[in-house]
């Protein structure tokens, strides 16, 4: 077999039978022997088509293949890149590179991939000659999801796509250890058991282990509070259990400092406390014990940390804990706030279709708005972990297309990074409806005391959208183009000009 058609046998060994990119010419002759039975996912950006595979990645749980053109594709996808890295997503990210024998010339089009990628892989490798490929591929893909799971990226030249790598292929298993020992569980129980107060700060690796009911039989078995972590990414928890107390602030470690200094001890579970825009006190002075399966967060950190799954973690904690606390729970409708804003008003609106409905959120300036007036079920809201714009609405595509319906409320900032996304939903037709609060500019940015014309661009997205495939249209009666919007399965786009 040739060098591409090895990689694609290791690929449908391991059950991937998807990929996502742009081609250019370096990557013809690998894509040139991809099986019949493989899905090439489109992308009209490089970046956009890595935010679909990340999608695609939370949807399945499974990492996914990148296919990116040469210097120009690599350079243009580095930010979603960064997010995978960030979030913690697992990808291969294929580069094709120029023939193996003209790369001292430095002929157009090619680059020192593993130089370009420094910072935003765990990885890079570069195929040398086809002897190589087989290895490099099983260590990339092994190294992606041995945690702390990320990107890794391969070089490909095109002429050793084409070169024969044999026929004895063997894929060897690997198994990846993170359970919790029994000493663990003990030191902290007997932590709990020693104060009066806890809580419960939950992240992203609960939805990533799939511990989301788990959390819920702990929080209820001890009876205290559950937040989310300030930067939440995925939603760890139903917000309208009893025992939800909201979002920590994403803004001032001080104000996260302000909440949790009430506890004796603050648990946090698969999380990044420390994850906020102004780190303005240090929050080692708050007693906690972390429990992630990073190594990197985890030495990061001042405060007992416990590296292993959160998953296991807490159900042998769950197990064995026998305290219960005092502490008295509130009902959804005594937390709710903005009963009086318009938007607040749309969000609560979605309420009646969101129990079939998964949200990838991008819109910074009313987020908080959101996350507090729509009932969230965990792990039914996603959003971008690094910061960046054009995430939210490529990997709400992404998501979709493993048959998931998926309703993205972004900003039109964030909108205008990626409108080729709609592109891609309309062509593979993924079930997803569109929300874009026109700011008219970075009202984020613009509330802080600037006023500049350069924070304001104006656009129109829903005309944008028009020309993608999408029914979309401008907001003019809130409850009757809400139902518009979300009372049938067309893929629609609706504009809310602020």
């Amino acid at each position: 077999m040739r060098v591409g058609e090895t990689i694609f046998y290791i690929m449908k060994n391991l059950g991937i039978r998807q990929i996502f990119g742009n081609p250019g010419t370096t990557e013809l002759s690998f894509l040139r022997q991809m099986p019949g039975d493989f899905t090439y996912y489109l992308a009209l950006h490089d970046g956009v088509a890595v935010g679909m595979a990340e999608g695609y990645y939370l949807a399945t749980k499974k990492p996914q293949i990148v296919n990116l053109h040469s210097t120009p594709g690599l350079t243009n996808a580095l930010s979603f890149i960064n997010e995978a890295y960030v979030s913690r997503i697992p990808l291969i990210v294929l580069v094709g590179q120029q023939y193996s024998n003209k790369l001292v010339d430095e002929p157009i089009l090619y680059g020192d991939f593993i130089k370009i990628s420094a910072g935003v892989v765990k990885s890079a490798f570069e195929i040398r000659s086809e002897s190589e490929a087989v290895k490099v591929f099983i260590r990339a893909y092994k190294e992606s999801i041995t945690p702390p799971y990320g990107p890794v990226l391969i070089s490909l030249p095109q002429d050793v796509a084409e070169k024969d790598a044999g026929d004895q292929i063997t894929i060897p298993k690997h198994f990846v250890g993170n359970l919790c020992d029994e000493a663990t569980i003990n030191y902290v129980i007997n932590e709990i058991n020693s104060v009066n107060s806890l809580a419960i700060v939950a992240g992203y690796e609960i939805a990533l282990f799939d511990a989301n009911e788990e959390l819920r039989k702990l929080a209820e078995k001890l009876n205290v509070p559950v937040y989310n972590e300030p930067y939440m990414s995925i939603s760890p928890f139903d917000s309208t259990h009893p025992l939800f107390k909201g979002s920590l602030s994403r803004y001032h470690a001080s104000d996260v400092m302000k909440e949790l200094e009430k506890y004796e001890l603050i648990l946090v579970l698969g999380g990044w406390l420390n994850y906020v825009v102004f780190p303005d006190v240090d929050l080692a002075k708050l007693n906690v014990i972390e429990v992630t399966y990073d190594y990197k967060e985890a030495t990061r950190r001042q405060w007992d940390t416990i590296v292993c799954s959160p998953k296991d973690f807490i159900i042998k904690l769950t197990e064995k804990v026998n305290k219960k606390f005092s502490f008295t729970s509130t009902i959804l409708s005594e937390r709710e706030k903005d009963q009086d804003n318009f938007l607040a008003e749309i969000f609560r609106e979605l309420n009646r279709y969101m129990e079939k409905y998964v949200i990838f959120s991008e819109a910074p300036t009313h987020r908080d708005l959101l996350i507090n007036n729509v009932k969230l079920k965990a792990s039914s809201f996603y959003n971008t972990r690094s910061g960046l714009l054009g995430w939210g609405l490529s990997a709400g595509v992404g998501y979709s297309l493993y048959g998931n319906n998926v309703i993205a409320i972004i900003g039109d900032g964030s909108f205008n990074y990626s409108p080729q996304a709609l592109w891609s939903a309309v062509k593979y037709e993924g079930k997803v409806k569109v929300i874009v609060i026109n700011n008219k500019g970075y009202r984020s940015l613009a509330k802080r005391g600037i006023e500049a014309d350069w924070l304001s661009p104006h656009t129109s997205p829903w005309k944008i959208a028009l020309g993608y495939g999408f029914e979309a249209k401008e907001l003019k009666d809130p409850k009757r183009d809400v139902e518009w919007l979300m009372g049938d399965d067309k893929r629609k786009l609706l504009e809310i000009v602020l």
